[in-house]
């Protein structure tokens, strides 16, 4: 019997080929695109769930007041931790960044140096927290010893090529060498953890002159991510409020009130957004549901047209199914076989469509940004995935048009009186279903694009185009002077800089403020950045009064040591911003003269204390992406009478600068400072990287929308032939009675027409508010203008009568003889 179900499936495959090759190509891209995002997901999911007893590791946070939260610690909360909760937590591990020049004498390129970004100390028990393996050597001594790393199997190579690492050296810019003790296999993509050596604790300390064996005892320094693993039954609930009630024990109890620290779970770090210096680039939920939501759209729709074609194609099975009620056949054999039909449809879409995912995955990597595994073969999770979604889109797309065919009664079948009515709106339905979904996607793709593009091109309040960084290490430093006015003479470098912060990327260090006659309560979220003589100017920010910083006056202040080891710093010239002149309550003109101290304190002890007057107020600009508000910010010299905050070099280049130039930029830094490398990067490009979310998204939505609007004008083609070939002599007596080809069209069309019209005021009020919804993240948005509606509309609806007038032309052009006398 099954064989015979099989076989009649085969045939009315074969004998219908248009529908049939709508229904496979419709259903094999609505598989392909529904596994390729659904696989999409689910590595994001994944993400640091390969630790073993990942449910017990937690990283520490902090809420804190005016200012959001944030990802990273100071040094005091590890030690705290180990002392509080010795039988909750197994290990507390701190993580601290840096970044180094290294170069390797025993390696493939002695003589070249290299920057490497993501160097980290660690406390000991890293190893016994997270499931990263060793490809070769051993974690012994590593965090007790000061400069003994473990490297990367990628930068083993890249240092050492195909010999092994272990037992050789690599040699920091200042001198510092560090043996390799041991080889990391190369981090899984599903962290959010990315770094290429780990050194430990003992290392940071023995260079900063802190006692190997003491406790770090701030806050605020070092700063890092702090990790826990706790025991099987602890409860992160009950000791993130542990936490807090001890954290008052350690500092001040009105500090600690602002500085709530709690565990987050490990699993969650990398689909959690809004904390401040996250380690690596997050995936919000929001965005993650809207990537799955997509997909199983899309499946939907191509379900959607295989429901419609089936009810559509009733009328020509009609006498069919009469025949066989009529015959003795059960109701249940009918379904058996319509069932069957759809099985069989949706196995060879299956097979086309998993031909198309590993056709366009990698095409799909390259516009999400990540890359996503899909191996049927070694991951049973998407091989049942696979079987699961197969069944689930088989009896979703066959089985209401089992039981609605199989359901006809015989004598209204064979007269051909029932249900036309009741046919037609159900299908009218889901045509509206359709393109609801898919006009949705197209309003909501056009959102995204503009509002990438706005922020890509938005006037950030300084000219950035022809800005070049170069990065600074400490023997650079050293020589700055010496490098700006050398390179300044170079072919096609128009002026130099050197700045602790790039402009529209960095918003600068946050301490405390105040200055005179403030009150109580007034404290804001202020940030501080250093630059230096003729900076403004460069990047035409506008001078409202006063002047700026001046190799002319003494800006860089009186330098004075507290506690015989903290710099502290008087008479500083400042320049602020407008926001910064606001929250002063004071006009451009009035804050000139007004004092201003920035420190950092803590249990009562100052760290850092730096006082001066304003000398200038500029216009405000984007210090950091335009997805946040402009912030009041203060500048101070970047080389002043305490220290050199220089990170980076400024350069503003001609216009056409080119490789020939940048050679001849880089030969001369290589012959000034041999050794360190010229580590570049257009300020242009740097700020573009900020909005690559934004730019996923809309690619994503856009790619997605003409999917689905493919796989709904499908459907309508689809039916358009079934309307078509039943209404073939109704179209024969129009066109002998004299109706035109343009008015036999335009009935045809109507038709269709009108439920698409339906879907636009049903998806674009749908749309504004998601999409408004979405925009209310960013500080600086585009407007959602009638264009969007109109465009939408226009376009969905030019798409749709396209789809159907090309069969309706066809229609309307067929000889009426050949139409009536086949009836």
């Amino acid at each position: 019997m099954l064989k015979n179900y099989f076989k009649i499936a085969w045939r009315n495959l074969l004998r219908q080929k248009s529908f049939s090759v709508i229904n496979i190509l419709g259903l094999s891209i609505g598989l392909a695109s529904c596994l390729i995002l659904l696989a999409f997901v689910k590595q994001e999911q994944s993400y640091d769930q390969f630790h073993q007893e990942s449910g017990q590791i937690y990283r520490v946070v902090q809420d804190v007041n005016n200012s959001g939260q944030w990802a990273w610690t100071g040094g005091a909360i590890s030690p705290m931790l180990r002392k509080e909760f010795q039988d909750e937590m197994t290990e507390v591990v701190m993580m601290v960044p840096s970044n180094v020049y290294f170069t390797s004498p025993d390696g493939i390129a002695p003589d070249e140096s290299f920057k490497e970004d993501y160097f980290y100390f660690a406390d000991a028990g890293f190893e016994k927290v997270f499931g990263f393996k060793l490809i070769e050597g051993s974690w012994d001594g590593v965090f007790e010893n000061p400069n003994q790393l473990v490297i990367t199997e990628e930068k083993a190579k890249k240092y050492f090529g195909n010999e092994p690492a272990v037992g050789k050296s690599l040699l920091t810019s200042d001198g510092r060498g560090y043996e390799i003790k041991a080889v990391l296999e190369n981090l899984p993509s599903n962290t959010h953890m990315k770094f290429d050596f780990i050194t430990g604790m003992s290392s940071f300390k023995s260079q900063n002159y802190f006692p190997l064996d003491a406790d770090f005892g701030s806050f605020w320094w070092p700063q890092g991510y702090t990790y826990v693993k706790t025991t099987p039954l602890a409860d992160a609930g009950q000791l993130s409020k542990r936490i807090q009630e001890v954290n008052g024990n350690y500092r001040n109890p009105e500090e600690a009130k602002s500085y709530q620290h709690y565990l987050q779970p490990v699993t969650d770090i990398h689909l959690t957004a809004g904390y401040d210096r996250e380690w690596t680039p997050v995936m919000s939920r929001q965005t993650l549901y809207i990537f799955g939501s997509i997909g199983l759209f899309v499946l939907l729709l191509a379900c959607i047209n295989f429901i419609n074609l089936a009810t559509a194609r009733a009328i020509k099975r009609m006498k069919e199914i009469g025949i066989r009620k009529v015959n003795g056949a059960q109701r249940g054999q009918l379904i058996r076989q319509f069932l069957t039909e759809s099985f069989l449809i949706n196995a060879i879409a299956m097979l086309v469509g998993l031909g198309l995912v590993y056709l366009i995955l990698p095409l799909t990597s390259t516009l999400i940004g990540v890359q996503i595994p899909f191996e049927i073969s070694s991951d049973p999770a998407i091989a049942s995935f696979i079987l699961a979604i197969w069944v689930s889109s088989s009896l979703l797309a066959g089985i209401f048009p089992a039981f609605y065919l199989s359901g006809l009664k015989p004598e209204m079948i064979l007269k051909q009186s029932g249900g036309a009515k009741g046919k037609s709106t159900l299908r009218k339905s889901l045509v509206v279903f359709q393109f609801v979904l898919s006009a949705l996607l197209v309003f909501c793709g056009g959102v995204a694009y503009f509002q990438h593009s706005f922020l890509k091109n938005e006037d950030m309040g300084f000219d950035y185009k022809g800005l070049m960084t170069v990065s600074l290490n400490n023997q650079a430093k050293g020589n700055i002077q010496v490098l700006k006015n050398e390179l300044q003479n170079l072919p096609g470098v128009l002026s130099i800089n050197a700045v602790g912060s790039i402009p529209g990327v960095e918003v600068g260090w946050a301490p405390s403020f105040s200055y005179t006659d403030m009150k109580e309560g007034e404290e804001a979220d202020v940030h501080l950045q250093y630059v230096d003589a003729g900076f403004f100017e460069n990047l035409g920010i506008q001078q409202i009064s006063g002047r700026a910083f001046s190799e002319e006056f003494s800006d860089q202040g009186a330098k004075r040591m507290m506690r015989e080891q903290f710099a502290a710093m008087d008479d500083l010239g400042i320049v602020i911003n407008e926001s910064a002149a606001k929250w002063m309550k004071k006009n451009p003109k009035q804050a000139l003269g007004m004092g201003v101290r920035v420190y950092t304190e803590e249990n009562g002890q100052l760290f850092s204390d730096y006082r001066g007057n304003v000398v200038g107020v500029v216009a405000d600009y984007h210090t950091q992406n335009l997805k946040d508000e402009i912030v009041p910010t203060v500048f101070f010299p970047s080389q002043n009478s305490a220290f050199d905050a220089s990170a980076y070099l400024l350069l503003r280049v001609e216009e056409g600068f080119g490789s020939a130039e940048l050679e001849v930029l880089k030969s001369k830094w290589k012959e000034l400072i041999p050794g360190v490398p010229f580590d570049f990067s257009f300020v242009d490009t740097t700020i573009a990287l900020q909005y690559e979310q934004e730019a996923r998204i809309g690619n994503i939505l856009g790619s997605f929308a003409f999917l689905t609007l493919f796989i709904s004008c499908l459907g309508l083609l689809g039916l358009s032939i079934f309307t078509a070939e039943s209404k073939r002599k109704e179209i024969g007596i129009r066109k002998v009675l004299g109706a035109s080809v343009f008015g036999i069209i335009q009935k045809l069309s109507l038709e269709f027409l009108i439920p698409v019209g339906v879907a636009m005021l049903i998806s674009l009020p749908l749309g504004y508010y998601l999409m408004e919804e979405w925009l209310s993240q960013f500080a600086n948005k585009v407007s959602i203008s009638p264009w969007f509606f109109l465009g939408t509309a226009a376009f969905s609806m030019l798409i749709a009568w396209l789809t159907v007038s090309i069969q309706s032309w066809k229609s309307a052009n067929a000889n009426p003889v050949e139409s009536i006398k086949s009836e």
